[in-house]
């Protein structure tokens, strides 16, 4: 999976420690997550073990076999994850991002840019976007006082989430 070099990279980018905003934050997942990059981003992230995350945020993350999870720094409790599951045969691997002063809205119309290569005009209200050719269902959504950016992937073998043309 992706995401081990791009936290790599957020840990050793170049010394930085630059705190990151909450408007940062759609970007840096679409860099983790979906691109499986993380050059967008300056930042140095803390690793921290999976029982560390907020109870609210780990009850909704389920009981992964596998975990790697980081701490964003800011003034948003934010953290980047990447988690595997057995016991999930729909989605085996994800990839997230959850914050919890990062506003819905203007997340949700950064990932269905990226995704659809145009926001539309929705409320963008809790969402959902699901492309079972490419292999992934993404969400953006509200729980436990955090706003949560993810990606689902179907399969185990995914790598990024394809670019829209």
């Amino acid at each position: 999976m992706m995401l081990p070099l791009a936290a790599a990279a957020l840990m050793n980018a170049a010394g930085a420690s630059a705190m990151v905003t909450p408007d940062q934050l759609p970007n840096l997942f679409i860099a983790a997550c979906l691109d499986g990059s993380a050059a967008t981003a300056d930042v140095s992230a803390t690793p921290i073990e999976f029982s560390a995350l907020p109870s609210d945020l780990r009850s909704r993350l389920g009981k992964p076999i596998a975990a790697k999870v980081w701490q964003i720094p800011g003034a948003s409790p934010a953290f980047l994850y990447s988690l595997s599951y057995t016991d999930r045969g729909w989605s085996p691997k994800i990839c997230g991002l959850a914050a919890q002063h990062l506003v819905l809205r203007p997340a949700s119309a950064a990932v269905e840019t990226r995704l659809r290569g145009t926001p539309s005009a929705g409320s963008y209200k809790p969402v959902e976007w699901l492309n079972e050719p490419a292999g992934y269902r993404a969400l953006a959504t509200r729980a436990g006082g955090f706003t949560i950016l993810q990606v689902n992937w179907l399969t185990e073998n995914r790598a990024e989430v394809p670019r829209t043309q």
